[in-house]
């Protein structure tokens, strides 16, 4: 399953955005790329050398997006089950 993603901005400095470019040019990466490898480098390693498992993260994400399908699952049960109740028909019958 695709994890979904929201686009995100930030403000900084013109030089620290143009110190980015540069890197990410450098390493032949857009900066979107290199801004998440960034981003991904300091949650494993941290400030103090002291990170977050980021398989711990993707767990963590995947469990929500199976809760918010589930609930998605259960809200059209009940509506196909209001609306075969509306019409006198069982889900199982067949026409």
């Amino acid at each position: 399953m695709k994890i979904k993603k929201k686009l995100r901005s930030f403000r900084c400095a013109d030089t620290l955005y143009s110190a980015v470019e540069q890197a990410a040019q450098k390493e032949e990466m857009s900066v979107n790329e290199w801004v998440l490898s960034a981003i991904r480098h300091q949650l494993k390693y941290g400030v103090t050398g002291e990170g977050i498992e980021l398989d711990k993260l993707e767990g963590i994400a995947k469990a929500n997006a199976m809760d918010k399908l589930t609930a998605a699952i259960q809200k059209t049960q009940s509506i196909f089950e209001a609306t075969s109740k509306e019409l006198g028909i069982g889900l199982s019958e067949k026409k």
